[in-house]
């Protein structure tokens, strides 16, 4: 069973937080088809796909997100991590340009997401509390 969790910087404003989630989605799931659904045909609309799994949108504790980023890495989970760097700009190749070659010690890290086995992602995530 595979599960998916995005743990964000709580103190982000809503606007942000919501755009950092929607990023760190579209990232995750961008080479894993199996896990969307088809669209789905309403009358006289058309409904867009989904992801087939729950997205536990999560608050990193005690926990720091390039603590968190470095055991997703070590543990084998796929992972996304998105940063200030690229939520301050509107140009793709000035972000590419901010982080190519850097370390996530060279970066603002503000969220990341993570999906892979049940058990493994269960491991990271499990004693985070839910954001709220």
């Amino acid at each position: 069973m595979v599960k998916s969790a995005i743990i964000i910087d709580p103190t982000l404003p809503k606007g942000l937080l919501a755009n950092s989630v929607a990023c760190i989605t579209s990232g995750l799931f961008l080479d894993d088809k199996e896990l969307i659904g088809t669209e789905i045909q309403g009358e006289g609309i058309a409904f867009i796909p989904i992801t087939k799994i729950p997205i536990l949108i999560l608050h990193p504790g005690l926990k720091s997100l390039k603590e968190l980023c470095e055991q997703a890495r070590r543990v084998g989970l796929k992972y996304m991590a998105f940063t200030k760097e690229a939520q301050s700009t509107t140009n793709y190749e000035e972000y590419v340009n901010r982080v190519e070659g850097k370390s996530i010690e060279e970066v603002n890290l503000i969220g990341l997401g993570v999906i892979g086995e049940s058990k493994v992602v269960n491991f990271l995530v499990g004693s985070l509390p839910m954001l709220r």
